[in-house]
């Protein structure tokens, strides 16, 4: 399988793929205000890359599960576009994907360096972020997700049929109207939105029956990171207690041929991959 964006363009014969997330925020769950300063995230996207990471996901705005910021357009756009201009200056030739919802700040993002738009909503808060992506060739994934992030995890959001399914259905909707807007078939990514509106059994469903999303025949993308389900099953309230359950749900989504692992941190889940990899060759 193979993903475009701006005529390039990665294959997985190698694995799973790290994206890195960076958080421009001031409330984010795990890391809000830790790199508000545009040199700083720089700094840390570029960390980031030296550890392992195929691509920087760089977002201006809080989604987590109960979040009530109002963040404007502009705001979005001051926050995240530095960064990516900055960052596209230090390292020409990485991956830099935007992380909005808003077609507007995804189309100043394209111009500031971006290569991928992620949008968290699966094409349901912007009507033309498709056409944004089609326009500018980028990248594009769609994830699940009900509601808003202040409303996401009210129990009427948490009620699914087959979960699995549902999620399945809903990603290759928005993949066949992203198609219907001119978008490639190769530049589409899906991600079933681990936390986003689900509870912990729901989430660990997702994860453990992840291949059934990949026959959907689409790029999967899982950011499972220090999310607060994994604080729920061991009790820890501080995401940065968090880092070894992440890197061993990280071991099971590459063994299972996931495309892209979304994860805070990178060097942690790299080296818990590269061992893995590595003693599974020497069987």
């Amino acid at each position: 399988m193979r993903f475009c964006f701006k005529n390039r363009s990665m294959d997985f014969q190698k694995g799973s793929k790290l994206m890195g997330v960076l958080n421009v925020t001031p409330d984010s769950f795990s890391d809000g205000g830790e790199f508000f300063d545009t040199d700083i995230a720089v700094k840390q996207a570029l960390t980031m890359l030296e550890d392992g990471a195929a691509v920087i996901d760089i977002g201006g705005e809080s989604t987590r599960p109960g979040s009530r910021e109002i963040v404007t357009v502009e705001m979005e756009i001051n926050r995240i576009c530095p960064v990516i201009s900055k960052l596209r200056q230090a390292a020409p030739d990485c991956v830099i994907s935007a992380d909005t919802r808003r077609a507007e700040v995804a189309r100043v993002a394209v111009e500031a360096g971006a290569d991928i738009i992620n949008d968290v909503s699966g094409l349901q808060y912007s009507n033309d972020m498709a056409a944004v992506a089609a326009e500018t060739g980028v990248g594009l994934i769609l994830m699940h997700m009900r509601g808003a992030p202040d409303s996401m995890q009210k129990t009427e959001n948490l009620k699914y049929g087959d979960i699995v399914e549902d999620i399945c259905a809903f990603l290759t909707s928005a993949a066949a109207k992203a198609l219907d807007y001119g978008v490639n078939r190769e530049n589409i990514v899906l991600d079933p939105g681990i936390g986003f509106a689900k509870s912990v059994e729901q989430n660990l469903k997702l994860i453990g029956q992840i291949d059934r999303l990949r026959q959907c025949g689409y790029p999967v993308l899982v950011g499972h990171s220090r999310k607060s389900f994994i604080g729920k099953i061991f009790d820890r309230e501080d995401p940065q207690e968090r880092i070894l359950a992440t890197a061993g749900a990280a071991i099971f989504l590459a063994e299972q041929n996931v495309e892209f692992i979304r994860v805070h941190d990178v060097r942690a889940v790299n080296d818990a991959l590269t061992m893995y990899r590595l003693c599974a060759a020497a069987q």
